[in-house]
């Protein structure tokens, strides 16, 4: 094969592992969006904004949907870190040769210092996102700026 082809068979390859792992992700934030999104909607400032005659449009993004993010920073804080976990169930399941795929031999083996590596990794990597959420707090509420 081609490099060509290897790259395009390698991607085809990786469509089913990809939908597994966002499909939970995607589908929990949608109906975290929704349910804020609802909340949102019957706020006394969303009817305000409809009497003032804005338009539909106009009270849904510029109003309804910037109060929506602020609990959803808070819930995309843990998507990263859920992902790489969820990555060892899916990568021993499509048999990929990634880190949770390594993880899980590691652990199966009684590998204690990469069992320990991945569990750092993880809390790591969920500190992180949570510092990246904080510093979305500010850039989605600007009365969560510090002076």
């Amino acid at each position: 094969m081609t490099p060509f082809q290897q790259i395009v068979d390698i991607g085809y390859h990786m469509i089913l592992p990809i939908v597994t792992l966002t499909m939970l992700s995607i589908g929990g934030l949608m109906r975290y969006t929704r349910t804020n999104m609802l909340e949102v909607l019957n706020s006394d400032y969303i009817r305000t904004a409809r009497a003032k005659g804005l338009s539909e449009q106009v009270v849904i993004n510029k109003h309804a949907f910037r109060n929506t993010l602020i609990p959803l920073v808070s819930y995309m804080s843990y998507l990263l870190p859920a992902m790489f976990g969820g990555s060892l169930i899916t990568e021993t399941l499509f048999q990929i040769p990634g880190i949770g795929y390594v993880s899980y031999t590691a652990i199966i083996r009684g590998d204690i210092p990469f069992a320990m590596f991945y569990s750092t990794f993880l809390i790591i990597l969920t500190v992180v996102s949570l510092i990246v959420a904080d510093i979305m707090y500010a850039v989605v509420d600007p009365r969560v700026r510090a002076n």
